[in-house]
């Protein structure tokens, strides 16, 4: 299983469409990484920080992939840049994305 985590942070004056993301996006996504192994998509909605402040982050989304190679083709696909051309339609932050391998 490899694993793409992306992190939209909580920035000051920053805004972000939970509806939008869940009904538009989210399903979307499913189309466009499918292809390529997408296994599994889990979404954290960011509630509040341990110190009981703002959360860092408005949502972490995770996908997991079959494989490594998938993961990389899906984030290089023509559906990948549909996806980030979407963000400004539920975000105002630019999303934070990076590969992720388990730690065994």
């Amino acid at each position: 299983m490899y694993i793409i985590s992306i992190h939209y942070p909580n920035e000051a004056g920053a805004t972000f469409d939970f509806d939008y993301y869940r009904t538009s996006h989210l399903p979307e996504v499913g189309k466009a990484f499918g292809p390529y192994g997408l296994g599994h998509a889990s979404v954290l909605k960011g509630e509040q920080s341990v110190d009981g402040s703002d959360p860092a982050f408005f949502v972490t989304t995770i996908l997991s992939f079959r494989d490594e190679q998938g993961a990389r083709d899906a984030m290089a696909s023509d559906g990948a840049r549909a996806l980030i051309a979407d963000v400004p339609n539920f975000a105002s932050v630019r999303p934070l994305v990076q590969f992720n391998t388990a730690v065994p």
